[in-house]
Parts: C-alpha cells; sequence; structure tokens
C-alpha cells in the first residue's frame, strides 16, 4: 500500500510529515515540471536542510494556483491555465454557458504570470534547487 497526497497545497507536508511516495495534484497538470520540482525537493527534505527551504519556498510560491483546486471552478481555473500555457484546446467545455468571470480571469491571469516570472528567476539558483529539479 503506497500513501499519496492527494491536496495540492499540502504536498511538502505529505512527503516530508506523513511518508507519502507521491502526488496526485491538478495544477501538477498546469505546471508538471514546477511540481516536480516540488516533489524532488519535499522528498529530499528528509534528510537535507536546504531542500527542506527551498521545498517550502516553492510550495509558498505556488500555493495560490494551488488553491483553486478547492473550489466548485476549479475545472474552469484549471482549464484557463491550460489555455494559457498554451493548450487551446482547454477551451472547450461541456455546457457552453461554463466560464470564469472576468475578475477570475483577471485573476487566475496575474497569479500564473507572476508565478512563471518568480519560478524563471528562482530556479536558476544554484545548490538543492538545481540538484533536485525535474
Amino acid at each position: 500500500m503506497a500513501l499519496m497526497i492527494g491536496v495540492d497545497t499540502a504536498v511538502f507536508h505529505g512527503f516530508v510529515n506523513c511518508g507519502a511516495s507521491g502526488a496526485i495534484t491538478g495544477i501538477g497538470n498546469v505546471l508538471p515540471k514546477e511540481v516536480l520540482h516540488l516533489v524532488g525537493l519535499s522528498q529530499a527534505a528528509k534528510g537535507d536542510v536546504e531542500a527542506r527551504q527551498r521545498a517550502l519556498e516553492l510550495e509558498s510560491a505556488i500555493s495560490v494556483l494551488s488553491s483553486f483546486d478547492e473550489g466548485p471552478d476549479l475545472v474552469l481555473y484549471f482549464n484557463h491555465m491550460m489555455v494559457l500555457k498554451g493548450n487551446p484546446e482547454y477551451r472547450l467545455h461541456f455546457n457552453e454557458t461554463d466560464a470564469l468571470t472576468d475578475s477570475q480571469r483577471g485573476y487566475v491571469e496575474a497569479q500564473l504570470k507572476l508565478f512563471d516570472s518568480w519560478y524563471a528567476q528562482w530556479s536558476r539558483q544554484p545548490g538543492a534547487i538545481a540538484r533536485y529539479a525535474a
């Protein structure tokens, strides 16, 4: 039997404190490389002080995007982020009237842009960040 993390906002906690062996995350569909990086850092955090610090930094930075998995509009948020990441087929919905509001769209776009910019700079650092990159 294997314990898997199924909560986007608890990846670090699941690996470090609960002994999880894997993660199932919604945001991992949008940001697979970044989430795999978080998983690698979190797995290493048990014995690597720097990996622990960097995993917490990354989890904090990705937390707003991960929180979109908590509400009733989660599919709309993830679909919109997939479109923003270059996957236009995610514009289609089962119900034609399903859509984020203008303010929701603006918020998710701003948060994704903020994270992408942060990660692009953060991920270039040496040490644990480079060692455990996906």
